[in-house]
């Protein structure tokens, strides 16, 4: 990622879209075997990429395996990460909810969340990020102290930014 003097950086949309189809291998890899603990793994790794972005365990396989091997290659864009990262809370709250659910037998609840989650990560995948859009919303509607950007301009709120024309 670069320093932009807009404050803007460039995200690669690559590592995004690797995290994203990851996250929901792990969750319906959960549902297949009926296993609330795979749902808790994968809040332990929200909390981690929340708490410690650089040390997010599907960006480290990124970063030191599929990009080495060239089996992937970064995609550029200018882009706010905070708004990622607050996409990532979301996914630790829903998951520690739902892994919360499944344990407590609760488990249509639970694994109705799981499958909502693995819808908007899909999507996600494909180009628009429902919590990108909440945290782009949250600023639209005055709270810019705690969510201070909006979207790349010409960009619909939550949607991948475009390919830069430089």
């Amino acid at each position: 990622m670069k320093e932009d003097k807009n404050l803007s950086l460039e995200v690669d949309q690559n590592e995004l879209r690797f995290n994203q189809v990851l996250i929901s291998l792990m969750l319906l890899l959960a549902f297949l075997m009926s296993s609330w603990e795979l749902v808790a793994i994968q809040a332990g790794v929200f909390f981690i990429a929340s708490l410690m972005p650089r040390l997010h365990p599907y960006r480290l396989v990124y970063l030191y395996l599929f990009l080495p091997l060239k089996i992937l290659k970064p995609d550029l864009r200018e882009d706010h990460s905070e708004a990622h990262r607050f996409a990532v809370l979301i996914g630790f709250v829903m998951t520690t909810l739902s892994s919360y659910l499944i344990a407590s037998g609760y488990s249509h609840i639970g694994w109705g969340l799981v499958w909502f989650i693995v819808i908007l990560t899909a999507i996600a995948v494909l180009g628009w990020c429902a919590g990108c859009f909440t945290y782009y919303m949250l600023n639209r509607i005055g709270l810019s102290r705690f969510f201070k950007h909006g979207p790349i301009s010409c960009t619909i709120p939550g949607a991948r930014p475009p390919k830069s024309t430089n």
